[in-house]
């Protein structure tokens, strides 16, 4: 009950202070009619010069631009099972043991699953180490030259980024001095 007194003498005060410091020319303009609209018989269209020209179309098609799309090369397939290994800090030192991983991959996007063996006392995201032999369930992202792999709710819980050297994925868990190394197994 005293803070709603309280809050009330607070706005009505802020309200008369308002009132009191505006000068009679303020106060017609907020007394005033609201804004007037322009009628559309005074509006005037203006059309802007086209920035192409002819001359514009004839270099597009002697680069080869406007005779169709653009082909981009074939993605990477990274589809299949990986093993490796992954390197990181540990307790008192560095640590190394097991990694896999197994991707299948539908265009430029694909979905499997992650693995690193022996996480639990290493600076490794925590779903990694509650996961354990299970792995993490992830998503990636296939580029030209590199891949992005982020766990199935966000990246917020893993994300690491591959480079592809042929069948060689080398890749670091972002925010961890984690490197993951996978060779493709045929």
């Amino acid at each position: 009950m005293r803070c709603t007194n309280l809050r009330l003498l607070l706005v009505g005060g802020a309200l008369l202070s308002m009132a009191a410091c505006a000068t009679s020319r303020v106060w017609a303009d907020w007394s005033g009619p609201p804004i007037r609209v322009v009628a559309a018989a005074r509006t005037t269209r203006i059309a802007w010069p086209l920035l192409a020209g002819p001359q514009d179309g004839a270099v597009a098609t002697e680069r080869g631009r406007r005779l169709g799309p653009v082909e981009d090369a074939p993605l990477p397939d990274i589809a299949g099972r990986w093993m490796g290994t992954w390197s990181g800090y540990g307790v008192i030192a560095r640590r190394t043991s097991k990694a896999e991983a197994e991707f299948i991959q539908a265009g430029r996007w694909g979905w499997g699953r992650l693995v690193l063996a022996d996480t639990l006392a290493a600076d490794v995201p925590v779903i990694v180490s509650y996961r354990g032999a299970l792995g993490v369930p992830v998503v990636f992202d296939v580029f030209q030259t590199s891949v992005v792999v982020k766990h199935e709710a966000g990246g917020g819980h893993l994300t690491a980024i591959f480079k592809i050297d042929g069948d060689r994925l080398v890749g670091m868990l972002r925010g961890h001095a984690t490197l993951i190394v996978l060779a493709r197994q045929r």
